[in-house]
């Protein structure tokens, strides 16, 4: 299935963007969080944010959702878990290696189910009903949230008028 190429991709993706960040702004905030389009981390804590999600997150739910039936899962709130695990003090580069061996073992999990479990189905919050194939295709577009937020942290942390 191209989605576990797409999940594979991320790791490096997130590196090769994250390697063009000057390590003074690791942790650097904006001025102005106006128009970000996600969650308002700094690069550290969109690291720390992907890696909780993966891990508590989408890990956890693939789970529930192959070996119960019709579950109820929950959605996480990003901004408590970044104060219960200290994003702001987070190494990035630990963090970045952490992502990618978690990714890794999210792929061979599902690498390793049944074509009949793709269809498994649950209840994701305001998602609604979702298949388990459905949830890896919302793992990307998490993915893609957050690198989008990267981008924009690189726009207004590096090219913006307000430095």
């Amino acid at each position: 299935m191209h989605i576990f190429d797409h999940l594979l991709a991320m790791p490096d993706e997130l590196k090769n963007l994250f390697d063009d960040f000057p390590s003074l702004l690791f942790h650097q905030e904006p001025e102005s969080w106006d128009g970000i389009p996600g969650e308002r981390f700094a690069i550290t804590g969109q690291l720390c944010h992907l890696l909780d999600i993966e891990i508590q997150g989408y890990q956890h739910r693939f789970h529930r959702t192959v070996n119960e039936t019709m579950p109820e899962l929950p959605s996480l709130d990003g901004y408590l878990l970044a104060e219960l695990n200290q994003y702001k003090q987070a190494d990035p580069k630990q963090v970045l290696m952490q992502f990618r061996l978690a990714r890794l073992q999210t792929v061979k999990m599902l690498k390793a189910l049944k074509t009949e479990d793709y269809s498994r189905r649950a209840n994701f919050g305001s998602y609604g009903e979702v298949s388990l194939l459905g949830l890896a295709h919302l793992l990307r577009s998490h993915d893609l949230q957050h690198l989008a937020c990267m981008h924009w942290l690189r726009m207004r942390l590096l090219y913006s008028t307000e430095l």
